[in-house]
């Protein structure tokens, strides 16, 4: 652990793009972001445990069985930090703009999961969209394509 984090901090993230198993370093990093919006209010649904599944089955094309393993694997990784840092640096470096938005549509639709965005949630994702260097026509892209998703259009996002 210590290790990685000074192979992070000397900015050598490419080292650590591939992790052991099925799994690339950046996919554990969106998964664990996912989770991080699931758990930031402290009440984590069904309805956001099913869409972070979801979401990531779909995103990288993953069979029912490795997006639960994802899950697991990101919850392992969750547990073991204090700090979403290494891993919102993860996506930035590994994804283009276009995917980093895509994601933080990702991330709103977990949040708008259980029907009701907390504050706490609602400043998660702005932090997290300024570490993913989004605009804010992008950020407001991924909130409102995520509230359409969600069905929330129409009643306050």
């Amino acid at each position: 652990m210590l290790t990685r984090l000074i192979a992070l901090l000397r900015g050598d993230i490419e080292a650590e793009a591939s992790e052991s198993g099925p799994f690339e370093r950046r996919q554990i990093a969106v998964a664990v972001l996912l989770l991080e919006a699931m758990y930031v209010d402290h009440r984590a649904s069904e309805n956001e445990h099913a869409a972070v599944t979801r979401l990531l089955r779909e995103h990288f094309g993953l069979p029912d069985a490795l997006a639960l393993e994802l899950v697991r694997v990101a919850g392992e990784r969750y547990a073991e930090v204090l700090d979403d840092w290494e891993f919102t640096e993860a996506v930035r470096v590994g994804f283009d703009a276009g995917a980093r938005r895509q994601i933080l549509t990702m991330l709103w639709e977990v949040a708008y999961a259980d029907g009701d965005l907390a504050r706490l949630e609602s400043r998660l994702l702005a932090r997290l969209a300024g570490q993913l260097e989004l605009d804010a026509a992008a950020i407001e892209a991924a909130r409102a394509a995520a509230a359409a998703r969600s069905g929330l259009i129409g009643n306050g996002g």
